[in-house]
């Protein structure tokens, strides 16, 4: 299996183990959510943790705490530095819990690989979350400001537009204009890596 991000010509190659391989080895199960803002990331992973204990992480107030550094120190962070400050955090609910998701909007290779690379190939379930860009606006648009990364809606099309293109291989894809959970459930729980009871 090879994750590719064709938006920085970056491949990363993965092992063909199995989940089987990661129970036998105890090895903590990474649920990594992948899609742009407003795609319900945050509501599956939330609906997962609720149905299965999977640990949701929510990484956003993390990146909103590093921008706010950043910003109070009058420069701009670079993404390796956030994600210094960030995946030492996301280290510690894998340690912490034997099952966690984590969201991305795929937008940069450096910060997929780097989640990618958290548990390795065996221990990672890859959950694609689609919607359409006008549906994603109005999701953000309702949101709650102050608990999400500010961005002007340019940003916002630009960051869809890097996210729809990454190429990465998934265990499961789901396309979230209007699914209920119990579909969305049902879907996840159909693929063949799925690694929970």
């Amino acid at each position: 299996m090879c994750y590719n991000f064709g938006m920085a010509g970056l491949s990363v190659p993965f092992p063909g183990r199995s989940v089987l391989y990661a129970r036998y080895h105890r090895l903590p199960m990474l649920f990594l959510l992948v899609g742009p803002k407003g795609t319900g990331k945050s509501h599956v992973g939330r609906l997962l943790e609720r149905a299965h204990g999977i640990r949701f992480f929510h990484v956003e107030p993390l990146w909103m705490q590093f921008n706010a550094a950043c910003r109070d120190a009058g420069r701009s962070g670079s993404i390796a530095e956030g994600l210094l400050a960030v995946l030492p955090a996301v280290r510690d609910a894998l340690a912490a819990d034997p099952h966690v998701s984590v969201e991305t909007t795929g937008a940069s290779a450096e910060i997929l690989e780097a989640l990618l690379g958290l548990a390795g190939p065996a221990a990672t379930f890859v959950i694609r979350v689609r919607a359409p860009l006008a549906t994603c606006l109005e999701r953000i648009a309702r949101r709650d400001p102050t608990h999400q990364i500010p961005m002007e809606e340019e940003r916002i099309r630009e960051v869809y537009r890097l996210g729809e293109e990454c190429a990465i291989a998934c265990d499961v894809e789901l396309r979230n204009e209007a699914l209920a959970d119990a579909e969305i459930l049902a879907a996840v729980r159909r693929s063949p890596r799925w690694p929970l009871p």
